[in-house]
Protein backbone atom coordinates (compact mmCIF):
# COMPACT_ATOMS: atom_id res chain seq x y z
CA UNK A 1 0.00 0.00 0.00
CA UNK A 2 1.24 3.36 -0.70
CA UNK A 3 2.22 5.74 1.68
CA UNK A 4 0.34 9.46 1.72
CA UNK A 5 1.05 12.77 3.33
CA UNK A 6 -1.52 14.85 5.03
CA UNK A 7 -1.23 18.24 4.34
CA UNK A 8 -3.99 19.98 6.25
CA UNK A 9 -6.98 18.13 5.34
CA UNK A 10 -5.93 16.64 2.51
CA UNK A 11 -3.97 13.36 1.87
CA UNK A 12 -2.55 13.08 -1.79
CA UNK A 13 -0.59 10.42 -3.24
CA UNK A 14 1.81 12.36 -5.84
CA UNK A 15 -0.65 15.23 -5.83
CA UNK A 16 0.28 17.77 -8.62
CA UNK A 17 0.67 20.99 -6.22
CA UNK A 18 1.80 20.98 -2.70
CA UNK A 19 -0.77 22.50 0.00
CA UNK A 20 0.60 24.79 3.12
CA UNK A 21 -2.41 24.95 5.79
CA UNK A 22 -2.13 28.26 7.46
CA UNK A 23 -1.98 27.01 11.02
CA UNK A 24 1.49 25.34 9.73
CA UNK A 25 2.39 28.72 7.83
CA UNK A 26 1.99 30.99 11.09
CA UNK A 27 4.48 28.81 13.12
CA UNK A 28 7.16 28.49 10.05
CA UNK A 29 9.99 31.03 9.93
CA UNK A 30 9.27 32.21 6.59
CA UNK A 31 10.59 35.17 7.17
CA UNK A 32 13.79 34.35 7.70
CA UNK A 33 14.08 31.62 5.39
CA UNK A 34 13.03 34.38 2.91
CA UNK A 35 16.40 36.64 4.09
CA UNK A 36 18.56 33.23 3.57
CA UNK A 37 16.70 32.13 0.15
CA UNK A 38 17.59 36.15 -1.16
CA UNK A 39 21.20 36.89 0.74
CA UNK A 40 23.22 33.29 0.59
CA UNK A 41 24.79 31.24 -2.22
CA UNK A 42 24.34 27.29 -2.87
CA UNK A 43 27.53 25.38 -1.71
CA UNK A 44 30.00 26.41 -5.14
CA UNK A 45 26.79 28.01 -7.01
CA UNK A 46 27.14 31.66 -7.37
CA UNK A 47 24.46 34.36 -6.44
CA UNK A 48 22.00 33.63 -8.99
CA UNK A 49 20.23 36.51 -10.21
CA UNK A 50 16.97 35.22 -9.43
CA UNK A 51 17.60 35.69 -5.55
CA UNK A 52 20.10 38.97 -6.63
CA UNK A 53 16.96 40.89 -8.11
CA UNK A 54 14.93 40.16 -4.65
CA UNK A 55 17.56 42.71 -2.68
CA UNK A 56 15.56 44.37 -0.29
CA UNK A 57 12.22 42.78 -0.87
CA UNK A 58 12.36 39.83 2.30
CA UNK A 59 9.19 40.35 3.32
CA UNK A 60 7.67 40.45 -0.01
CA UNK A 61 8.80 36.85 -0.97
CA UNK A 62 8.00 35.61 2.55
CA UNK A 63 4.18 36.43 1.71
CA UNK A 64 4.69 35.31 -1.56
CA UNK A 65 5.85 32.22 -0.67
CA UNK A 66 3.44 31.60 1.80
CA UNK A 67 0.37 32.87 -0.51
CA UNK A 68 1.11 30.68 -3.42
CA UNK A 69 1.82 27.54 -1.17
CA UNK A 70 -1.18 28.45 0.65
CA UNK A 71 -3.62 28.10 -2.31
CA UNK A 72 -1.56 25.35 -3.58
CA UNK A 73 1.47 24.89 -5.75
CA UNK A 74 3.46 22.90 -7.44
CA UNK A 75 7.48 24.36 -6.95
CA UNK A 76 9.81 24.15 -9.51
CA UNK A 77 12.98 22.61 -9.58
CA UNK A 78 15.80 22.60 -12.66
CA UNK A 79 19.22 20.18 -12.36
CA UNK A 80 22.47 20.98 -13.39
CA UNK A 81 25.60 18.98 -13.39
CA UNK A 82 28.66 20.18 -11.64
CA UNK A 83 32.36 18.50 -12.20
CA UNK A 84 33.64 16.47 -9.10
CA UNK A 85 37.00 14.48 -8.80
CA UNK A 86 37.19 12.24 -11.95
CA UNK A 87 34.86 12.44 -14.93
CA UNK A 88 31.83 11.79 -13.15
CA UNK A 89 29.27 14.81 -13.03
CA UNK A 90 27.35 15.70 -9.52
CA UNK A 91 23.95 17.01 -9.94
CA UNK A 92 22.56 20.36 -8.61
CA UNK A 93 19.25 21.25 -7.97
CA UNK A 94 18.25 24.51 -8.42
CA UNK A 95 14.93 26.23 -6.67
CA UNK A 96 12.40 28.86 -7.49
CA UNK A 97 13.10 31.84 -4.62
CA UNK A 98 9.72 30.79 -3.15
CA UNK A 99 10.51 27.07 -3.14
CA UNK A 100 13.78 27.36 -1.53
CA UNK A 101 11.80 29.53 1.01
CA UNK A 102 9.61 26.75 1.52
CA UNK A 103 12.10 24.18 1.95
CA UNK A 104 14.41 26.15 4.17
CA UNK A 105 11.61 27.35 6.37
CA UNK A 106 10.21 23.49 6.94
CA UNK A 107 13.95 22.24 7.54
CA UNK A 108 14.55 25.17 10.12
CA UNK A 109 11.25 24.51 11.95
CA UNK A 110 12.40 20.67 12.65
CA UNK A 111 16.17 21.52 13.04
CA UNK A 112 16.04 21.66 17.28
CA UNK A 113 15.20 17.99 16.94
CA UNK A 114 17.71 16.89 14.70
CA UNK A 115 21.49 15.99 14.84
CA UNK A 116 24.35 18.96 15.15
CA UNK A 117 25.96 19.48 11.97
CA UNK A 118 28.43 17.13 10.71
CA UNK A 119 30.43 19.73 8.76
CA UNK A 120 30.91 22.35 11.92
CA UNK A 121 33.44 20.31 12.89
CA UNK A 122 36.75 20.55 11.01
CA UNK A 123 37.40 17.91 8.62
CA UNK A 124 40.81 17.87 9.83
CA UNK A 125 39.03 16.28 12.86
CA UNK A 126 37.97 13.51 10.54
CA UNK A 127 41.04 12.44 9.46
CA UNK A 128 43.09 12.53 12.61
CA UNK A 129 40.07 10.15 13.88
CA UNK A 130 41.63 6.87 15.15
CA UNK A 131 44.87 7.63 13.92
CA UNK A 132 47.68 9.38 17.19
CA UNK A 133 50.84 10.78 17.00
CA UNK A 134 52.60 7.18 17.53
CA UNK A 135 49.64 4.31 16.64
CA UNK A 136 49.66 0.96 17.27
CA UNK A 137 50.20 -0.84 14.11
CA UNK A 138 47.96 -3.54 14.43
CA UNK A 139 45.32 -1.19 14.60
CA UNK A 140 43.17 -0.58 11.27
CA UNK A 141 41.37 2.71 9.94
CA UNK A 142 38.27 1.73 7.79
CA UNK A 143 37.42 4.37 5.10
CA UNK A 144 34.51 4.69 3.14
CA UNK A 145 31.63 6.54 1.78
CA UNK A 146 27.74 6.78 0.22
CA UNK A 147 27.75 6.51 -3.18
CA UNK A 148 25.52 8.93 -4.90
CA UNK A 149 24.06 9.69 -1.38
CA UNK A 150 21.43 12.53 -1.54
CA UNK A 151 19.97 10.83 -4.81
CA UNK A 152 18.97 7.82 -3.01
CA UNK A 153 17.93 9.58 0.14
CA UNK A 154 14.01 7.35 0.51
CA UNK A 155 11.52 9.74 1.73
CA UNK A 156 9.70 7.26 3.89
CA UNK A 157 12.57 6.28 5.81
CA UNK A 158 13.27 9.68 6.63
CA UNK A 159 9.87 10.86 6.99
CA UNK A 160 9.95 8.35 9.73
CA UNK A 161 13.65 9.65 11.27
CA UNK A 162 12.38 12.94 11.20
CA UNK A 163 9.18 11.67 13.17
CA UNK A 164 10.72 9.72 15.72
CA UNK A 165 13.19 12.71 16.24
CA UNK A 166 11.41 15.79 16.08
CA UNK A 167 7.55 14.62 16.64
CA UNK A 168 6.50 17.44 14.78
CA UNK A 169 4.19 15.29 12.12
CA UNK A 170 2.65 18.27 10.54
CA UNK A 171 6.01 20.26 9.56
CA UNK A 172 7.40 16.41 8.37
CA UNK A 173 4.38 15.76 6.39
CA UNK A 174 4.59 19.12 4.63
CA UNK A 175 8.15 18.72 3.70
CA UNK A 176 7.46 15.35 2.43
CA UNK A 177 5.01 16.56 0.01
CA UNK A 178 7.20 19.13 -1.13
CA UNK A 179 9.91 16.71 -2.06
CA UNK A 180 7.78 13.98 -3.35
CA UNK A 181 6.77 16.85 -5.87
CA UNK A 182 10.50 17.62 -6.59
CA UNK A 183 11.30 14.39 -6.92
CA UNK A 184 8.43 12.37 -7.95
CA UNK A 185 10.14 8.92 -7.49
CA UNK A 186 9.98 8.89 -3.67
CA UNK A 187 13.64 9.53 -3.00
CA UNK A 188 16.23 12.05 -3.72
CA UNK A 189 17.07 15.59 -1.57
CA UNK A 190 18.42 18.96 -3.37
CA UNK A 191 22.22 19.02 -3.32
CA UNK A 192 24.15 21.90 -2.20
CA UNK A 193 22.15 23.45 0.15
CA UNK A 194 22.57 23.46 4.34
CA UNK A 195 18.69 22.34 4.46
CA UNK A 196 19.76 19.18 2.63
CA UNK A 197 23.03 18.86 4.93
CA UNK A 198 21.27 18.93 8.01
CA UNK A 199 18.60 16.00 6.26
CA UNK A 200 21.46 14.06 5.23
CA UNK A 201 23.05 14.18 8.81
CA UNK A 202 19.60 13.13 9.98
CA UNK A 203 19.20 10.01 7.73
CA UNK A 204 22.98 9.14 7.92
CA UNK A 205 22.73 9.34 11.32
CA UNK A 206 21.01 6.11 11.12
CA UNK A 207 23.58 3.94 9.87
CA UNK A 208 26.24 6.00 12.52
CA UNK A 209 23.84 4.91 15.11
CA UNK A 210 23.60 1.09 13.73
CA UNK A 211 27.51 0.60 13.54
CA UNK A 212 28.23 2.34 17.02
CA UNK A 213 25.66 -0.44 18.53
CA UNK A 214 27.09 -2.77 16.95
CA UNK A 215 30.32 -2.02 18.56
CA UNK A 216 32.30 -0.49 16.16
CA UNK A 217 34.11 3.42 17.04
CA UNK A 218 32.69 5.09 14.16
CA UNK A 219 33.32 9.13 13.10
CA UNK A 220 31.41 11.00 10.18
CA UNK A 221 31.80 13.88 8.47
CA UNK A 222 28.97 14.18 5.72
CA UNK A 223 28.65 10.76 3.60
CA UNK A 224 32.57 9.89 5.01
CA UNK A 225 32.40 6.99 7.47
CA UNK A 226 35.92 6.43 9.40
CA UNK A 227 35.77 2.87 11.44
CA UNK A 228 38.92 2.08 14.15
CA UNK A 229 39.01 -1.39 13.97
CA UNK A 230 41.96 -3.66 16.04
CA UNK A 231 42.44 -6.06 13.54
CA UNK A 232 42.36 -6.48 9.61
CA UNK A 233 40.16 -9.49 9.60
CA UNK A 234 37.59 -6.97 11.50
CA UNK A 235 37.95 -4.41 9.58
CA UNK A 236 37.30 -6.99 6.57
CA UNK A 237 34.01 -7.46 8.86
CA UNK A 238 33.31 -4.07 9.31
CA UNK A 239 33.00 -3.38 5.97
CA UNK A 240 30.46 -6.77 5.31
CA UNK A 241 27.99 -4.36 8.05
CA UNK A 242 28.36 -1.06 6.48
CA UNK A 243 26.94 -2.73 3.51
CA UNK A 244 24.50 -4.61 4.97
CA UNK A 245 23.31 -1.34 7.19
CA UNK A 246 23.36 1.01 4.05
CA UNK A 247 21.32 -1.39 1.85
CA UNK A 248 18.82 -1.35 4.46
CA UNK A 249 18.55 2.43 4.20
CA UNK A 250 18.86 1.97 0.45
CA UNK A 251 22.72 3.04 0.11
CA UNK A 252 25.49 1.71 -1.20
CA UNK A 253 28.93 2.21 -0.80
CA UNK A 254 31.09 3.90 -3.05
CA UNK A 255 33.74 1.01 -4.13
CA UNK A 256 36.65 3.30 -5.20
CA UNK A 257 36.30 5.12 -1.87
CA UNK A 258 36.24 2.21 0.26
CA UNK A 259 39.94 1.03 1.70
CA UNK A 260 41.32 -0.16 4.65
CA UNK A 261 44.80 1.01 5.85
CA UNK A 262 46.99 0.27 8.99
CA UNK A 263 46.63 3.53 11.40
CA UNK A 264 50.77 4.08 11.44
CA UNK A 265 50.30 4.30 7.42
CA UNK A 266 47.17 7.05 7.68
CA UNK A 267 49.75 9.10 10.24
CA UNK A 268 52.68 8.42 7.61
CA UNK A 269 50.29 9.64 4.85
CA UNK A 270 49.48 12.95 7.24
CA UNK A 271 53.30 14.00 8.00
CA UNK A 272 54.33 13.42 4.72
CA UNK A 273 51.41 15.41 3.08
CA UNK A 274 52.71 18.14 5.47
CA UNK A 275 56.35 17.64 4.98
CA UNK A 276 55.48 17.79 0.88
CA UNK A 277 54.72 21.42 1.40
CA UNK A 278 57.91 22.15 4.03
CA UNK A 279 59.87 21.19 0.82
CA UNK A 280 58.22 23.55 -1.21
CA UNK A 281 59.37 26.59 1.42
CA UNK A 282 62.78 25.00 1.87
CA UNK A 283 63.09 24.81 -2.07
CA UNK A 284 62.37 28.40 -2.33
CA UNK A 285 64.20 29.65 0.61
CA UNK A 286 67.64 27.78 -0.77
CA UNK A 287 67.23 29.24 -4.35
CA UNK A 288 66.54 32.98 -3.29
CA UNK A 289 69.42 33.09 -0.46
CA UNK A 290 72.05 35.03 -2.13
CA UNK A 291 75.96 34.83 -1.60
CA UNK A 292 78.18 37.99 -1.56
CA UNK A 293 81.81 37.76 -1.01
CA UNK A 294 83.13 40.81 0.98
CA UNK A 295 87.11 40.41 0.56
CA UNK A 296 88.81 40.64 4.26
CA UNK A 297 92.73 40.74 3.21
CA UNK A 298 94.78 40.20 -0.25
CA UNK A 299 93.63 36.74 -0.70
CA UNK A 300 91.04 36.15 1.83
CA UNK A 301 87.41 36.65 1.26
CA UNK A 302 84.30 35.73 3.49
CA UNK A 303 81.31 34.08 2.27
CA UNK A 304 78.12 36.21 3.42
CA UNK A 305 74.57 34.94 2.93
CA UNK A 306 71.96 37.33 2.58
CA UNK A 307 68.55 35.68 4.10
CA UNK A 308 65.66 36.03 1.36
CA UNK A 309 62.84 37.54 2.36
CA UNK A 310 59.78 36.02 4.07
CA UNK A 311 57.29 37.24 1.46
CA UNK A 312 59.41 36.04 -1.67
CA UNK A 313 59.98 32.40 -0.85
CA UNK A 314 56.32 32.33 0.56
CA UNK A 315 55.36 33.24 -3.15
CA UNK A 316 58.02 31.12 -4.84
CA UNK A 317 56.60 28.67 -2.67
CA UNK A 318 52.60 28.66 -3.31
CA UNK A 319 53.54 29.60 -6.69
CA UNK A 320 55.24 26.40 -7.58
CA UNK A 321 52.58 24.41 -5.86
CA UNK A 322 50.07 25.83 -8.47
CA UNK A 323 53.06 24.99 -11.40
CA UNK A 324 53.32 21.89 -10.54
CA UNK A 325 49.19 21.35 -9.86
CA UNK A 326 48.72 22.23 -13.63
CA UNK A 327 52.06 20.60 -14.86
CA UNK A 328 52.88 17.39 -12.73
CA UNK A 329 51.72 14.03 -12.76
CA UNK A 330 49.00 12.11 -11.06
CA UNK A 331 50.94 10.90 -8.49
CA UNK A 332 51.45 14.00 -6.26
CA UNK A 333 47.51 14.93 -6.89
CA UNK A 334 46.38 14.80 -2.87
CA UNK A 335 48.98 17.08 -2.26
CA UNK A 336 48.24 19.47 -4.92
CA UNK A 337 44.92 19.70 -4.36
CA UNK A 338 45.50 20.26 -0.64
CA UNK A 339 47.52 22.82 -1.08
CA UNK A 340 46.79 24.01 -4.56
CA UNK A 341 42.91 25.82 -3.08
CA UNK A 342 45.48 27.28 -0.37
CA UNK A 343 47.88 28.86 -2.48
CA UNK A 344 45.49 29.99 -4.88
CA UNK A 345 43.50 32.13 -2.08
CA UNK A 346 46.59 33.16 -0.50
CA UNK A 347 48.45 34.40 -3.91
CA UNK A 348 45.22 36.81 -4.36
CA UNK A 349 46.67 39.88 -2.72
CA UNK A 350 50.07 39.14 -3.87
CA UNK A 351 52.35 41.94 -5.79
CA UNK A 352 53.03 39.03 -8.51
CA UNK A 353 50.75 37.23 -10.83
CA UNK A 354 50.27 33.35 -11.37
CA UNK A 355 50.75 32.45 -14.78
CA UNK A 356 47.67 32.46 -17.26
CA UNK A 357 48.50 29.32 -19.02
CA UNK A 358 48.50 27.59 -15.34
CA UNK A 359 45.48 28.62 -13.78
CA UNK A 360 43.68 27.32 -17.29
CA UNK A 361 45.57 24.08 -17.13
CA UNK A 362 44.04 23.69 -13.12
CA UNK A 363 41.20 23.94 -14.60
CA UNK A 364 40.95 21.88 -17.60
CA UNK A 365 43.07 19.11 -15.44
CA UNK A 366 40.13 19.66 -11.93
CA UNK A 367 37.18 21.71 -13.95
CA UNK A 368 35.93 21.27 -10.12
CA UNK A 369 38.52 24.02 -9.58
CA UNK A 370 37.04 27.04 -11.33
CA UNK A 371 35.58 28.23 -8.60
CA UNK A 372 39.12 28.55 -6.94
CA UNK A 373 40.86 30.33 -10.02
CA UNK A 374 37.32 32.69 -10.58
CA UNK A 375 37.64 33.59 -7.25
CA UNK A 376 41.44 34.33 -7.53
CA UNK A 377 40.64 36.16 -11.05
CA UNK A 378 38.17 38.40 -9.51
CA UNK A 379 40.41 39.77 -6.69
CA UNK A 380 43.35 40.64 -8.99
CA UNK A 381 43.41 44.24 -10.27
CA UNK A 382 44.98 43.28 -14.40
CA UNK A 383 41.59 43.60 -15.78
CA UNK A 384 42.83 43.11 -19.36
CA UNK A 385 44.80 40.31 -18.42
CA UNK A 386 41.85 38.67 -16.60
CA UNK A 387 40.10 38.80 -19.23
CA UNK A 388 42.37 37.56 -21.49
CA UNK A 389 42.32 34.19 -18.79
CA UNK A 390 38.55 34.35 -18.88
CA UNK A 391 38.60 33.86 -22.56
CA UNK A 392 40.80 30.91 -22.57
CA UNK A 393 38.59 29.37 -20.03
CA UNK A 394 35.44 29.52 -22.13
CA UNK A 395 37.46 28.04 -24.88
CA UNK A 396 38.05 25.27 -22.56
CA UNK A 397 36.17 21.56 -24.11
CA UNK A 398 34.50 20.62 -21.14
CA UNK A 399 31.85 23.09 -19.75
CA UNK A 400 29.41 21.64 -17.71
CA UNK A 401 26.28 24.22 -16.70
CA UNK A 402 27.84 24.58 -13.39
CA UNK A 403 30.66 26.05 -15.44
CA UNK A 404 29.00 28.21 -17.79
CA UNK A 405 27.03 29.71 -14.00
CA UNK A 406 30.52 30.97 -13.31
CA UNK A 407 32.24 32.05 -16.28
CA UNK A 408 29.19 34.22 -16.39
CA UNK A 409 29.16 35.66 -13.28
CA UNK A 410 32.67 36.13 -13.58
CA UNK A 411 32.34 37.62 -16.97
CA UNK A 412 29.69 40.49 -15.16
CA UNK A 413 32.63 41.05 -12.05
CA UNK A 414 35.57 42.14 -15.13
CA UNK A 415 35.86 46.10 -15.44
CA UNK A 416 34.85 46.23 -19.70
CA UNK A 417 37.78 47.11 -21.73
CA UNK A 418 38.30 47.38 -25.29
CA UNK A 419 39.89 44.24 -25.81
CA UNK A 420 39.31 40.88 -28.69
CA UNK A 421 39.18 38.58 -25.64
CA UNK A 422 36.36 40.48 -24.10
CA UNK A 423 34.46 40.32 -27.35
CA UNK A 424 35.43 36.79 -28.17
CA UNK A 425 33.87 36.42 -24.45
CA UNK A 426 30.26 38.16 -25.14
CA UNK A 427 30.44 36.06 -28.47
CA UNK A 428 30.54 33.14 -25.87
CA UNK A 429 27.79 34.40 -23.38
CA UNK A 430 25.30 35.18 -26.73
CA UNK A 431 25.67 31.45 -27.20
CA UNK A 432 24.40 30.93 -23.49
CA UNK A 433 20.93 32.42 -24.54
CA UNK A 434 20.39 29.05 -26.61
CA UNK A 435 21.19 26.86 -23.61
CA UNK A 436 19.00 24.27 -22.18
CA UNK A 437 19.21 25.24 -18.69
CA UNK A 438 17.23 28.29 -18.06
CA UNK A 439 19.25 29.22 -15.12
CA UNK A 440 22.46 29.25 -17.42
CA UNK A 441 20.27 31.43 -20.19
CA UNK A 442 19.23 34.13 -17.56
CA UNK A 443 22.60 34.21 -15.87
CA UNK A 444 24.22 34.75 -19.87
CA UNK A 445 21.57 37.52 -20.06
CA UNK A 446 22.59 39.74 -16.99
CA UNK A 447 26.48 39.53 -18.24
CA UNK A 448 24.47 40.87 -21.61
CA UNK A 449 22.38 43.51 -20.31
CA UNK A 450 25.13 45.00 -18.55
CA UNK A 451 27.48 44.97 -21.50
CA UNK A 452 24.38 46.38 -23.77
CA UNK A 453 24.66 43.46 -25.79
CA UNK A 454 20.74 42.18 -25.22
CA UNK A 455 17.77 43.14 -27.00
CA UNK A 456 13.79 43.70 -24.91
CA UNK A 457 12.93 40.85 -27.62
CA UNK A 458 15.50 38.48 -26.86
CA UNK A 459 14.40 38.70 -23.11
CA UNK A 460 11.08 38.39 -23.84
CA UNK A 461 11.26 35.32 -25.69
CA UNK A 462 13.72 34.08 -22.75
CA UNK A 463 10.65 35.09 -20.44
CA UNK A 464 8.13 32.50 -22.43
CA UNK A 465 10.04 29.87 -22.08
CA UNK A 466 10.91 30.17 -18.13
CA UNK A 467 9.75 29.23 -15.19
CA UNK A 468 9.33 30.70 -11.39
CA UNK A 469 12.97 29.47 -11.34
CA UNK A 470 14.34 32.81 -13.73
CA UNK A 471 11.04 34.23 -14.01
CA UNK A 472 12.19 37.08 -11.32
CA UNK A 473 15.47 36.95 -12.44
CA UNK A 474 14.61 38.17 -16.14
CA UNK A 475 12.58 40.69 -14.89
CA UNK A 476 15.76 42.38 -13.46
CA UNK A 477 17.66 41.96 -16.24
CA UNK A 478 14.60 43.77 -18.58
CA UNK A 479 14.58 46.03 -15.58
CA UNK A 480 18.47 46.99 -16.08
CA UNK A 481 18.02 47.22 -19.90
CA UNK A 482 14.86 49.91 -19.72
CA UNK A 483 16.51 51.74 -16.70
CA UNK A 484 13.47 54.29 -16.35
CA UNK A 485 12.55 54.05 -19.58
CA UNK A 486 9.45 51.65 -19.85
CA UNK A 487 9.61 49.00 -22.76
CA UNK A 488 6.42 47.09 -23.82
CA UNK A 489 8.39 43.68 -23.21
CA UNK A 490 9.04 45.50 -20.22
CA UNK A 491 5.54 45.95 -18.98
CA UNK A 492 4.71 42.66 -20.14
CA UNK A 493 7.28 40.65 -17.46
CA UNK A 494 7.60 43.48 -15.06
CA UNK A 495 3.80 43.03 -14.32
CA UNK A 496 3.65 39.51 -14.34
CA UNK A 497 3.74 39.16 -10.57
CA UNK A 498 4.27 40.92 -7.03
CA UNK A 499 7.98 39.37 -7.60
CA UNK A 500 8.45 40.37 -10.62
CA UNK A 501 7.82 43.61 -9.81
CA UNK A 502 10.36 44.03 -6.93
CA UNK A 503 13.13 42.43 -9.15
CA UNK A 504 12.38 44.98 -12.14
CA UNK A 505 12.25 47.81 -9.98
CA UNK A 506 15.76 46.37 -8.89
CA UNK A 507 17.02 46.00 -12.20
CA UNK A 508 16.16 49.60 -12.91
CA UNK A 509 18.50 50.85 -9.63
CA UNK A 510 21.86 48.57 -11.10
CA UNK A 511 24.45 50.37 -12.22
CA UNK A 512 27.78 48.73 -13.56
CA UNK A 513 29.45 45.70 -12.91
CA UNK A 514 28.50 43.48 -10.04
CA UNK A 515 31.38 41.46 -7.86
CA UNK A 516 31.10 37.71 -7.40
Amino acid sequence: MATTYMLGRTPFERFPAVHLPSTLAKKLPIHNAARNAVATTLHQVPHLISDRSLDGGVSQLARHTEARFGRGHSPAIETITMPKKGLGPRPISLLSPETRTLYDALVEKLKPGLPSPSRAQPMSDHQEFGVPVWPDRGVQIVDFDIAACYEYIDHNILAEELLIQTLDADSVSALMGLLLDMFPRGMGIPQAMDSSHLLGDAYLNQIERDMSREGYDVHRFADDFRIVTESQSQAFEAIEHAMAIARRYGLVLADKKTNIRSAWDVREEIIAKEDAFQKYNEEAAEQLTAIEFMQIGYDDWSAIETEPDPQDVNFMALSRVIEDWATGDANNYTVHTHFGTRALQALQASDERLKDEWLVQVVAKEPVRLFNVGSYLVNRHENLRNWSTLRDLTRLPRQSPWARLWMARLADSLEPVEAESRDEVISWANGLLDDRHETVRAEGAWFLVNNEQISPAAIGELFVSATDITKVGLAGVVGRLDAGSVSAVGKAIRDDSALTRLAYSWGEDQCGSMLL
